[in-house]
């Protein structure tokens, strides 16, 4: 920590991740000074003058989205009755979670990284297959719970699993002991030809079961050439899988490992189901081939290993908001338990894992365990759910001193999500939401305060842990292994250009692109798509900015309840959607390329608990701060949903599917809500897209959608579904940014708001060893050989040091450091440090142009 140089400036109190100081013991510091715990939101940006400005994204200011909201648990662990966690007895968590190199935790671990001189707190987990804390290597195999459970398709179930898997035939069998006699030889010749019938049968039941593409995973995972794979179907068999994931030539596997509608699925926890999806969805688990990438959610959309188009394919997508990082508004219940402790309020995860003390790590994996399952993942698959945004905070990685956050143990989830979803066939959007110093001051950014991501004393700093970690998670997603399953990196979540200018956000994509690219290559089908926020600028306000970088997808979050509240009746708010976003989506088509709409919700006010962070109201019933006098109506029919008519949900379904087909490709924020402790036991139901299947307000099937903008009568400026620019799919010029664009955004940025000169500012420096991020261990049924699972570094010419703090100096507080009075010479200050990782050219690796770039075909109305 840094100290105080004059009177005028307030000290720093650091708050130790464990130990005596934690917050359940007297004496216990307060939050940091700095920091409000209580942030007034009703900003130019968040709440602009209702007297003077439009809507916040309604006409005239149609690209200017609203933020994600700022509050956003588990309840299962938080609720009286609660089952108590039960350490081993929880099966579920030994499937699939023993990590490679366990004992080891992460590469370069060891190497000083943080600020002081405190060894890395273990985070005290003691199930040995919470992998990285597993200091025993005593890892469980994936295997150890699947091979008991087997997957048994509807032909096989139907004549006795367990005679057709482990039961020898009688007839079979060698040995005069069951030689039979000459007087029953006319019976046996009559048993054997049933038998042989009955094994015809059994194999044509077999075979319709385990139908799957030839090609397991031998195509190009996230490029745009090739088609959709609508109906191209082939039968292979199991085998052992090789490095690159595929299988090798060996007998077909007795277990079924794959069904369609109405198979026998078994999950995880070991829990039995039917297999219910009917759009034509295909699960597909072999635990000899953990890599298989044949699965699909649905008919429509591609397998894993087939090109997704960005210009014919759909992305219908939610959240799993609240999981991985939690927010007070999604997950009450587990706010509530811990919301007062020695008089600090848990606002943020940050406060959260603070007030959690000592249960830190039982409570918090408790909330991974129970929150989000693999039942959840199967649940959206059958809803013609696609696509799914997964959250992290930069703690899934590591934490430095002083950082309350559970350490590492999200990864483990988010581990078990890569295997969920390549189960059901649902690609992934990997979101890094959270990233050191806050990129935004909201609490889903992990603390609630202000901007210290490119912005004041600690800014440059914070951001060079930031593309540590971007550069980690692209190294393990790259692999072949996970490739086919994410399919685009939203390396930054809602960084907040109003704060930070837009010229040090491009700066930073700019980077983050090049640091990526280096990894994957240049390209279609070479690593995900990039997806970058527009950062509350509006999308086109991005548009010309930087040409040619590689398949970058424009980000925008769109909400209409985070300023003056809409009025008027039902019919007229149903068809604000379309009249907001249905051209200015078009356009950044049109203008940009790829636009997703990453975070929206079906509010139509700011009515629930904690949406606008804890304790701060809302707008509509006039108890947000500025709001008194400008009450709309009263919440207490919007939220609590059991009161609704059928009137309201009908309304408010056309208000989603609006939605739905003004954004074209979206993802819902967010798939559930968790219960509270309060009257109301699923609060915030604008919110949940569970609970909006359940009782309709959400479609049951994405594509009803389609249309309901042309049905209001919205003229929405279709697009021809032609990009303009091929590098926005990886054609033509992938990669090759104009001089003047790279000079224009140079890294580091010229400046940065709220601080001195560039070369006076705190930096880290590049001495330690980088984070090289785990996977689970998959073991081969039937031996003790583990299956490649990837050494978690794709591309190993890349061999630059990492950030970390220099030994023995202060520095500002991570957190607090904007108005932070700088020393005459801040540690790090005027380096000059690499940013390239070798000087190894990167190898543009393109489809053939007329495959790279798809001509138009349909329009975007009926993708």
């Amino acid at each position: 920590m840094a100290p105080a140089t004059d009177a005028n400036q307030q000290a720093y109190t650091a708050v130790p991740n464990e130990g005596p100081s934690s917050p359940t013991q007297p004496g216990f510091p307060s939050p940091d000074p700095n920091a409000s715990s209580n942030v007034d939101r009703n900003s130019n940006l968040l709440s602009p003058d209702p007297d003077n400005a439009a809507l916040l994204g309604g006409p005239g200011s149609e690209y200017l989205p609203a933020p994600s909201i700022m509050t956003r648990d588990s309840t299962y662990s938080s609720l009286p009755g609660t089952p108590p966690l039960r350490g081993d007895e929880r099966k579920s968590w030994g499937s699939g979670v023993g990590l490679a190199a366990a004992a080891g935790g992460i590469a370069g671990s060891e190497a000083a990284r943080r600020p002081g001189s405190m060894a890395r707190a273990p985070s005290g987990l003691a199930h040995s297959s919470l992998g990285w804390n597993n200091t025993t290597n005593d890892r469980l195999s994936v295997s150890d719970e699947d091979e008991e459970q087997g997957h048994i398709t509807p032909a096989v179930a139907g004549i006795g699993a367990a005679e057709v898997q482990n039961e020898k035939p009688r007839w079979a069998e060698t040995g005069a002991e069951t030689s039979p006699k000459k007087k029953n030889r006319k019976l046996l010749y009559g048993c054997l030809c049933v038998g042989l019938l009955a094994l015809i049968a059994l194999g044509v039941g077999l075979g319709v079961g385990l139908t799957q593409k030839n090609k397991t995973n031998g195509g190009s995972p996230g490029s745009e050439s090739g088609n959709s794979g609508e109906d191209n179907k082939s039968a292979s068999g199991s085998g052992t899988a090789t490095a690159s994931g595929t299988a090798t030539s060996a007998a077909p596997s007795a277990t079924p490992t794959s069904g369609t509608q109405g198979s026998l699925l078994t999950l995880e926890d070991g829990s039995t189901m039917t297999y219910d999806n009917p759009f034509g969805g295909e699960w597909h688990w072999d635990e000899a081939n953990p890599f298989n990438s044949t699965a699909r959610p649905n008919s429509w959309t591609p397998r894993l290993n087939e090109a997704w188009d960005y210009t014919k394919n759909r992305i219908y997508g939610v959240n799993t908001g609240g999981w991985l990082v939690t927010e007070p508004f999604i997950v009450p219940g587990l706010y509530e338990k811990y919301a007062e402790v020695n008089g600090q309020t848990a606002i943020d995860e940050y406060t959260l894992s603070q007030n959690m003390g000592s249960n830190l790590t039982a409570a918090m994996t408790e909330h991974y365990e129970t929150f989000i399952t693999e039942r959840d993942f199967y649940e959206m698959s059958a809803a013609g759910i696609n696509w799914v945004r997964i959250p992290i905070g930069f703690w899934a990685l590591e934490t430095w001193e002083n950082e309350p956050f559970l350490e590492r143990v999200s990864w483990t989830y988010l581990l078990k999500a890569l295997k969920w979803c390549r189960k059901y066939g649902l690609r992934v959007n990997l979101d890094l939401h959270a990233v050191p110093g806050s990129e935004n001051g909201w609490n889903h950014s992990g603390r609630q305060g202000t901007v210290n991501w490119l912005n004041g004393a600690m800014g440059l700093a914070n951001a060079q842990r930031a593309l540590d970690y971007i550069r980690s998670l692209a190294q393990f997603i790259a692999q072949p292994q996970y490739s086919d399953v994410v399919q685009m990196f939203g390396f930054i979540n809602e960084p907040n250009a109003n704060t930070v200018g837009k010229n040090s956000v491009g700066s930073f994509y700019h980077e983050a692109h090049n640091i990526i690219r280096e990894i994957t290559g240049v390209g279609a089908g070479n690593g995900p798509h990039l997806s970058v926020h527009d950062g509350f600028l509006g999308v086109s306000n991005w548009y010309g900015f930087m040409p040619n970088l590689d398949r970058v997808d424009l980000d925008q979050h769109n909400y209409m309840v985070f300023q003056d509240q809409p009025t008027g009746d039902l019919d007229e708010l149903k068809v604000k959607p379309c009249q907001y976003w249905a051209a200015s989506t078009n356009t950044s088509f049109q203008q940009w390329g790829p636009t997703n709409t990453g975070e929206w919700s079906a509010a139509w006010n700011d009515c629930g608990q904690w949406v606008n962070n804890v304790g701060s109201g809302s707008r509509y019933d006039g108890s947000y701060n500025g709001y008194a006098n400008k009450v709309t109506g009263s919440c207490d029919y919007w939220n609590d949903y059991r009161q609704w008519n059928q009137s309201t949900i009908d309304a408010l379904n056309h208000f989603v599917k609006g939605s739905m087909d003004s954004f074209q490709d979206y993802f819902f924020w967010t798939w559930k809500i968790g219960n509270s402790t309060g009257d109301i036991p699923q609060p915030n139901p604008f919110w949940n897209y569970q609970l909006g299947l359940e009782h309709g307000w959400v479609p049951k099937d994405p594509r009803e959608a389609i249309g309901t903008c042309e049905g209001d009568g919205v003229t929405s400026n279709p697009w021809d579904g032609t990009f303009s620019n091929p590098a926005v799919t990886g054609g033509s010029g992938a990669g090759q940014i104009p001089a003047s664009q790279s000079a224009q955004y140079p890294w580091p940025p010229a400046s940065i708001s709220n601080a001195e000169d560039i070369d006076s500012l705190y930096q880290y420096t590049q001495i330690a060893d980088p984070i090289t991020l785990p996977a689970a261990t998959f073991t081969s049924p039937g031996s003790t050989a583990t299956i490649d699972a990837g050494d978690g570094w794709h591309q190993p010419s890349d061999t630059r040091k990492a950030y970390a703090a220099i030994t023995g100096c202060s520095y500002a507080p991570e957190y607090s450091a904007v108005n932070f009075n700088m020393p005459a010479s801040a540690c790090g200050a005027g380096l000059s440090q690499p940013t390239k990782r070798s000087a190894t050219e990167v190898v543009e690796k393109r489809q053939p142009e007329a495959a790279a770039y798809a001509q138009p075909t349909t329009p975007p109305s009926q993708r």
